[in-house]
């Protein structure tokens, strides 16, 4: 049939399949959607979720350009004495999380601890995936 980005976004939340999983020690890290136009002219726009458990979790549009500038929010951080690149590796442990990942985090507590709040900020971030959905549409159509 018609296959959308939307559809392989719900399906990147599916829990039921165990695609998405957000317990058991485990949780789905991120999540891709790419959408590859046919026409070379235009852009390839990928939604990059960049956070934990998609069912609750936003995809953000990104378009891949030339020079791009990283943004600080999802930039893991760096460390002068890093131990993955120490002889021997991996003797301490640095905590790598991003502020979009740790503000993720956060709203994933409220929507555990306060279910009408909760359920409220997730219609918000479900609107804003919309918004960059109609963006991309417009974009490529």
């Amino acid at each position: 049939g018609h296959i959308t980005a939307e559809t392989f976004m719900a399906i990147l939340r599916d829990k039921a399949s165990g695609i998405c999983v957000d317990s058991e020690g485990f949780r789905t890290a991120g999540s891709m959607v790419s959408v590859l136009p046919r026409d070379p002219a235009l852009p390839c726009v990928h939604f990059f979720t960049a956070t934990p458990d998609p069912s609750r979790s936003v995809f953000k549009p990104f378009i891949f350009v030339a020079d791009i500038k990283p943004v600080p929010q999802v930039t893991s951080p760096t460390f002068r004495d890093d131990p993955a690149k120490r002889i021997p590796r991996f003797q301490s442990v640095v905590d790598r999380r991003h502020e979009l990942y740790r503000r993720h985090e956060a709203a994933l507590e409220l929507m555990e601890r306060d279910q009408e709040q909760g359920q409220e900020l997730l219609q918000t971030l479900r609107d804003l995936e919309k918004q960059g959905l109609e963006g991309m549409n417009e974009l490529l159509g």
